[in-house]
């Protein structure tokens, strides 16, 4: 009876911590449009632009952790398939099976497309990973070409849009 007792207590303690695990997120690397540099064969992005497609990706992981609705993945073990696979922008949902390789229940990208310093877009993409269907699409503008701005436009989009509970009916 006691050894029962004990299993029940046990079963107790860790049915919630199952319950309340946090759906596990793979959040690639950014891409980028410029149209300053359409038509180049080989376009050359400015360093500080590319710099803050990292910068904004880290924050959105750091965003997505901090309250713990979402464990992030490492995508490091799969860096080959990752590298080959970009830009995300134009595969159609070629991040999903990577996202579910590394463990992901969803696979996030986001993409820059900046059509001059004054007028930038930040669009942010969820997919299921099992599935590769879209489940969430969002963008924000951004009038200006600086960190603060940048990181201004992921922070309102995680705030705003994907973390954004559906309103109550």
């Amino acid at each position: 009876m006691k050894s029962r007792l004990a299993l029940l207590a046990v079963a107790a303690v860790i049915t919630p911590n199952i319950a309340a695990a946090a759906p596990k997120a793979a959040i690639f690397p950014f891409d980028m449009r410029d149209a300053g540099q359409a038509g180049e064969l080989i376009p050359q992005y400015d360093p500080e632009d590319l710099r803050r497609l990292t910068v904004v990706a880290d924050e959105l992981k750091r965003l997505m952790s901090s309250d713990g609705k979402y464990e992030i993945v490492d995508l490091t073990p799969l860096a080959a398939e990752v590298e080959a696979a970009s830009p995300f922008s134009k595969c159609d949902g070629c991040e999903a099976p990577i996202a579910q390789k590394a463990g992901a229940d969803i696979a996030v990208t986001g993409f820059v497309d900046k059509v001059t310093d004054a007028l930038i877009s930040l669009q942010i993409f969820a997919r299921d990973a099992a599935t590769g269907k879209l489940t969430k699409s969002m963008s924000a503008e951004i009038r200006g070409n600086t960190d603060d701005l940048w990181l201004h436009g992921v922070r309102w989009l995680w705030k705003n849009r994907f973390n954004a509970e559906a309103p109550q009916k």
